[in-house]
């Protein structure tokens, strides 16, 4: 399972910009534009149609995820060789986790002690763990501060993990048959997905 919560949706942020694009297709373009930048650092593993797999019984794999929403991409993502560490100029706000995260910089964040990490952390989920990984990518964001993200991902091809990602329809799972009238009350670059900054994607799409 992912160890962060992917917890708000795009609809809200996305009201103003298209009338005629659903949250859906939004998502669909958003991963579109992730797989085009990362692609060239590592062999996508292919979508593939159900017919093909049912005819070849013999694929064998250690890993299937179920769901292609934001958490079965995340987790995807993990598992196609990229690590989180504590970027180079990153400072976080928290002093005390900043202290801890300086005492292990060369390990990736998913090889320390998480308990130790998240000790003493406080956010709007009851698993300690999904509540460091928000303060890592979105420091504060719940105080109204938008500080950048303190991880980078590294690809690092001897962690890759052959797996396949089960859905229903195209990335973005549920996404795709939310009603144009949904809101959320999260804002709309708390949906970044690992190494790629939602700003970079808007500009991209010239909104």
């Amino acid at each position: 399972m992912p160890v962060w919560c992917c917890r708000c949706s795009l609809a809200a942020h996305f009201r103003n910009y298209s009338d005629t694009e659903t949250e859906g297709e939004i998502f669909n373009s958003l991963v579109q534009y992730l797989g085009d930048n990362l692609g060239r650092k590592v062999t996508a593993m292919p979508l593939v149609e159900e017919t093909s797999l049912l005819g070849d019984s013999s694929v064998t794999l250690p890993v299937v995820v179920i769901g292609n929403g934001p958490s079965g991409i995340c987790l995807s993502y993990m598992l196609s060789g990229y690590r989180p560490y504590l970027s180079s100029e990153a400072i976080h706000p928290n002093a005390i986790l900043h202290g801890k995260l300086e005492e292990a910089r060369h390990l990736s964040i998913v090889d320390q002690d998480l308990e130790y990490l998240s000790e003493g952390l406080e956010g709007r989920s009851s698993n300690p763990v999904a509540v460091l990984f928000d303060t890592l990518l979105h420091p504060d964001a719940d105080f109204g501060y938008d500080y950048p993200s303190v991880l980078h991902w590294k690809l690092e091809q001897h962690h890759y993990i052959p797996h396949l990602v089960l859905g229903k329809g195209p990335p973005g799972g549920a996404w795709h048959n939310m009603e144009g009238s949904m809101l959320t009350i999260s804002f709309g670059n708390w949906m970044e997905l690992p190494g790629l900054k939602f700003k970079d994607w808007v500009s991209s799409k010239r909104r």
